[in-house]
């Protein structure tokens, strides 16, 4: 985690840790990454017993109005990455950035642009 945040360090202003814990197979991380125009990452994985692991991205601005949020909560089923998806707005639509590495990428980009 601290090898990506190190790479895209010159566009994060702060990285806080909320919760991170492992038993066994189980993991659970919170964090937050402000970034150099003020916007705000929150971060949440969690992995189970089963190995299934549940995400979320939500990416909002200073006024914390949604920007971008990636999630893979299985409650959009015509999409064609379902359960991964992404809400821009009002709209769902498919996602291929299932990783926080894709939705730094993604995000790095567009503060570069």
């Amino acid at each position: 985690m601290l090898d990506l945040i190190a790479r895209h360090d010159h566009f994060i202003k702060s990285f806080r840790v909320f919760l991170h814990e492992q038993e066994g197979k189980l993991f659970r991380f919170k964090a937050q990454i402000v970034f150099i125009d003020d916007s705000i990452l929150h971060i949440k994985e969690y992995i189970f017993e089963n190995q299934e692991r549940k995400y979320a991205y939500h990416w909002t601005n200073f006024s914390e109005d949604l920007i971008c949020r990636w999630d893979n909560t299985n409650h959009w089923t015509d999409i064609l990455t379902f359960p991964h998806h992404k809400h821009l707005g009002d709209k769902v639509i498919e996602s291929t950035e299932i990783f926080l590495e894709d939705v730094l990428n993604r995000i790095v980009k567009q503060l570069n642009s």
